[in-house]
């Protein structure tokens, strides 16, 4: 009777179990509409301790609809019995075929011996007073009895599994797999077990005095593990070894309800792992970009750096001295002296030679004429007088004049022409040269300045950009603890979860201890009414003796009642009597509130306070620790990023990427600075060297000028000192004539007429010289101020090159404390990496590796589950489900008893299996 009510129980237990699972029936009909389910009950037999014994299957097919259908179930063929009817079954390759008709609902079952191995183990091992003992060696003792459970899901499998590894690549890992199981152990312990004791049961009482014991089996991981271990202690009197009963079946992690929800946060963690290391590897992306680019910049600065140190080095140590050479020479010598030269031919020589051809032509000529007339008309009343006047006084001034001009006049001109052609001349001209090369070259200079302002200015649009990405960079990790708040929310709810359960089970285990204390005063109640009781009895049979003798019949069986109610309410240790009972019942709820207490101590350690080990924290406290690893994590990660970029006002001192890179564009700035400076001094160059050109093209053009005018002053002066010795050579023949004029008229009028003639030769002489002079004057006067222009324009060339090299300094030096600067950035891009953004990757990476896996594994026995979950499978198109319901059996001293009904069973079950066959025989 009792093992037909344990049957009864696993199958209560079982078909809620089986239904949950089979909810969507496939079809397979022949003709109309027919669905079928098949579900599959392993029901297997073990030991005392856990040793197999045996096992059947039995097969139920549940049809509905209307029509027929063929049904080919996959069976174990040994020992099948049909078990709606005497009829035989039809077996083709393993398989039961029926072709069933269906008029609304039709079950077929049959049962065979089960011919697989269990997916289960179970192993129960046994104490007696803390020593190992053989579940037998019990029987009828008293002590404490320990009993520990091992179930072990025996289907694992090493597979590969594949998951996303963080970077968008499917990774593959070799993963221990198992066909998910779940179940429940019950077992009953009877009245005489005490103070049970057990870390992982619920614990309720029977309605009998008894304990009944449930425990609970999540057999595969990652949520639950394939082996579950569990037990309980208890003190005994007269032992027994209860029975119990193991019913499990397969499930998927990913739809059964139960465990649905722990699948999607390992999947929701894998993806945060995934997404984490998304961000951690553009990140890290940027960053080394980042160190990239300013690997190249300060390539670029070093680069800038040496040019620069040349070009200060080139304008300060030659350009500018050489400038200031060249203002000097122009300023404080050739100009001087063109001046002085310019002001010697307009100040003399010209109008010397004026004079000199006015005095010929106007005064000299037309008075030898007039001499002439006179000698031929009236010459010897002068002939005396110009005797005189040639001898004493114009010969000796002629010869004077030949004499200038054949020794001074001459060689000066010629040697003033020599210098104009073969110095001055060629000098202008190599200046005129140099200084149109120092324009080109300067204009090529200042046509150069822009680009390298250019370059700066793009220099400083990339710092911009570098500060741009830091200020980014900043801002992004600054949003990790957005990122992280899902986490924390998650971590949150399962906080509330946990401290609303730890709530219910603080009411459920308050509500336990008021009933104990209320089972323990209904107890002592009890007592107190029996002892009343016995009190009241006592008086009425001291008036019994008072009775009419006709009632004391009737009299007796009250107080006989009332006596025989006495034990029934003071008898505490008979669990069957009211305080008995009621004692017992306070001792159970007592004890599972003290179980209760564990469990809500387990939630959270301080819930109760001083009754919890608060140095063992419970699932609440650990929460709250994940949680503050969380943040603590996500704190260190922003701290250190946005610490090494750094902010804004930043400078390199500082140690931060965008001080580095302030550094950067204040070295910028100042290069931009002396650029701008460059260009200027350049332009001023330019402009000075422009002046230097067109005043030595000048200079070349008046020292060419003044070269022809000499020459031409040179040709002249020959003749003139040619005319002035034959002047000298007419006047002595004057001289001779008028000593012949004195004696004669007719020499006298000779020579007159040869005077005349050499004044004529003199005067056309006098006449070229003041024209050769007055060019030549003119051209003093412009390279005078030719050079002067030059003087100036080499000034400005000097101030230029001054204020040029000034620049090229300043240049210089910002290059150098931009190029200083630079390793820092360098260096700070790539311990962020490092340091950083490569750690995020790294965790981001264990994340989604560890939710992937676990998830994966899921997954996989999920898969296991649809298609190895039932023992022998289910009919093509149909839906089935197999559970299992395992008896270990318990020892209780009662075996020969037990085999005596079992073989007197045998003998009825053949007698009545001998009339059935002859009443059948007799109705045939």
């Amino acid at each position: 009777m009792r093992r037909t009510t344990t049957t009864a129980v696993a199958a209560a237990i079982l078909v809620p179990l089986v239904v949950a699972v089979a909810s969507s029936p496939a079809v397979a009909a022949d003709s109309g509409d027919v669905t079928v389910t098949n579900t599959e009950t392993v029901q297997a037999r073990l030991s005392a301790t856990g040793a197999y014994q045996g096992a059947r299957v039995y097969e139920q097919l549940a049809l509905t609809g209307h029509g027929t259908a063929t049904v080919e179930n996959p069976v174990s063929t040994t020992g099948l019995r049909n078990l709606d009817g005497f009829g035989g079954h039809r077996v083709v390759d393993g398989k039961l075929v029926r072709t069933l008709a269906v008029d609304g609902e039709r079950r077929e079952r049959s049962v065979s011996t089960y011919d697989k191995d269990l997916p289960l183990t179970v192993e129960v091992t046994y104490t007696f007073d803390g020593e190992p003992v053989q579940p037998g060696a019990v029987v009828g003792k008293s002590g404490t009895l320990g009993v520990h459970y091992k179930v072990t899901n025996t289907t694992a499998a090493t597979q590969d599994v594949t998951y996303d590894d963080g970077t968008g690549t499917m990774a593959t890992a070799s993963a221990e797999t198992v066909i998910p199981m779940i179940g429940q152990l019950v077992t009953v312990l009877p009245a005489t077990f005490t103070d049970v004791r057990s870390d992982e049961a619920g614990m309720a009482g029977d309605g009998r005095g008894g304990t009944r014991m449930q425990f609970q089996m999540t057999l595969f991981p990652p949520i639950g593990s394939a082996t579950a271990e569990f037990g309980y202690t208890a003190e005994v009197s007269h032992a027994v070894v209860p029975k119990a009963t193991l019913t499990s079946m397969p499930v998927s992690p990913l739809e059964y309800p139960s465990f649905k929800g722990g699948a999607a946060s390992y999947e929701a963690g894998a993806q945060k792992g995934v997404d984490l290391t998304g961000a951690g590897v553009k990140l890290d992306d940027s960053v080394l970009q980042l160190h990239d680019g300013a690997a190249q910049l300060l390539a670029g600065l070093l680069e800038l750096r040496a040019g620069a140190g040349k070009l200060s080095q080139g304008l300060n140590e030659n350009a500018a001295p050489g400038a200031a050479q060249l203002s000097a020479g122009l300023n404080g010598q050739l100009a001087p002296g063109a001046a002085k030269l310019a002001a010697g031919l307009s100040r003399d020589a010209a109008p010397g030679a004026a004079e000199l051809s006015a005095g010929l032509n106007d005064q000299l000529a037309p008075g030898a004429a007039k001499i002439a007339a006179g000698l031929s008309q009236s010459a010897a009343p002068g002939a005396a007088e110009l005797s005189a006047g040639l001898n004493n006084q114009l010969a000796p001034g002629a010869l004077k004049l030949a004499t200038g001009l054949t020794q001074e006049a001459a060689p000066g001109a010629a040697q003033l022409s020599a210098g104009l052609n073969t110095q001055l001349a060629p000098g202008g001209r190599s200046l005129a040269a140099g200084a149109a090369a120092l324009d080109a070259g300067l204009a090529e200079a200042g046509a150069k300045a822009p680009l390298l302002l250019e370059g700066l200015v793009q220099v400083g649009s990339g710092l911009d950009q570098v500060d741009a990405g830091l200020a980014k960079l900043y801002g992004d990790i600054g949003t990790l603890p957005a990122q992280a708040q899902g986490l924390h929310d998650g971590i949150a709810q399962l906080r509330t979860a946990t401290s609303t359960l730890t709530a219910g089970v603080d009411q459920v285990r308050t509500g336990l201890s008021g009933a104990a204390a209320s089972a323990s005063t209904l107890s002592a109640g009890a007592v107190t009414l029996g002892n009343q009781l016995a009190q009241g009895v006592g008086a009425l049979t001291s008036l019994r003796a008072g009775m009419d003798p006709a009632y004391l019949a009737q009299y007796d069986a009250v107080v006989a009642q009332l006596s025989g109610g006495v034990p029934v309410l003071t008898d505490t240790a008979d669990p069957a009597t009211i305080a008995g009972g009621a004692a017992s019942l306070s001792q159970g709820l007592a004890g599972a509130a003290g179980s209760l207490t564990k469990i809500q101590c387990g939630l959270s350690s301080a819930s109760l306070p001083g009754v919890c080990d608060a140095a063992k924290p419970g699932v609440l406290e650990g929460l709250a620790g994940v949680d503050a690893g969380v943040t603590a994590l996500v704190d260190g990660v922003v701290t250190k990023v946005q610490g090494g970029v750094g902010d804004a006002d930043d400078t390199p001192a500082d140690g931060t990427l965008r001080g580095g890179v302030n550094g950067l564009q204040a070295g910028t700035a100042q290069l931009n600075a002396g650029g701008d400076t460059l260009a200027s001094g350049l332009s001023q160059l330019g402009a000075g060297a422009s002046a230097l050109s067109a005043g030595a093209g000048s200079l070349t053009a008046g020292l060419d000028q003044a070269a022809a005018g000499s020459q031409k002053l040179s040709t002249g002066l020959a003749p003139a000192a040619a005319g002035a010795l034959e002047l000298s050579v007419g006047l002595d023949k004057a001289a001779a004539g008028s000593q012949r004029l004195s004696t004669g008229l007719a020499p006298a009028v000779s020579g007159s007429q040869d005077l005349l003639a050499g004044l004529y030769r003199a005067a056309a002489g006098s006449q070229k010289l003041s024209t050769g002079l007055a060019p030549a004057a003119s051209g003093a006067q412009e390279l005078s101020a030719g050079i002067a222009k030059a003087a100036a324009g080499s000034q400005d060339l000097s101030d230029g090159m001054t204020t040029a090299a000034d620049g090229s300094t300043q240049l210089s030096d910002g290059l150098v404390a931009a190029a200083e600067g630079a390793p820092k950035l360098v260096d700070g891009t790539q311990q962020l990496s490092d340091e950083g953004t490569s750690q995020v990757v790294v965790s981001g990476q264990g994340t989604a590796e560890d939710f992937g896996v676990k998830y994966a594994v899921l997954s996989a026995g999920a898969e296991r589950a649809a298609t190895e979950g039932m023992a022998y499978g289910a009919p093509e198109g149909a839906t089935g489900s197999t559970a299992y319901s395992i008896e270990i059996a318990g020892v209780d001293g009662t075996g020969v008893s037990s085999v005596g009904r079992l073989i007197l069973a045998i003998v009825l079950f053949a007698g009545g299996v001998g009339l059935a066959t002859l009443a059948r025989r007799r109705f045939v």
